[in-house]
């Protein structure tokens, strides 16, 4: 009875997990990945997680500031849909801004460094 009861408590708890992570996060990390990185280095997953969630923004590109601006790319998405990091396939910095044009339109994405995503 006793490894029965074990038994469920360790599925429930692993199915919790599981249910856990955020889906974009599984679009570029495997589950075991995410267990793991949860679990060595709690403070990577929560900034993963806050990127997800406050990490990008997209606007028009400010008039003053168009010259000055050093962009990191061009991306080609549409700036009316719901984006985040993963889904623009941007890989976030430790200290930088990084900037990006959106191709064929007056708007850009900017993307937080992961030292003000903790």
């Amino acid at each position: 009875m006793k490894t029965v009861l074990t038994l469920l408590l360790f599925l429930v708890s692993y199915s919790i997990s599981f249910a856990q992570h955020h889906p974009d996060l599984l679009k570029r990390y495997s589950t075991e990945e995410l267990d793991e990185l949860e679990t060595s280095n709690p403070e990577e997953y929560t900034i993963l997680n806050n990127a997800l969630e406050r990490g990008t923004f997209i606007g028009p590109i400010p008039e003053e500031k168009a010259k000055s601006i050093t962009f990191d790319g061009e991306l080609a998405i549409n700036p009316d849909v719901d984006q985040n990091f993963i889904t623009m396939g941007i890989t976030l910095k430790e200290n930088k801004y990084q900037y990006f044009r959106i191709k064929g339109t007056d708007q850009m994405v900017g993307v937080l460094p992961k030292s003000l995503l903790h």
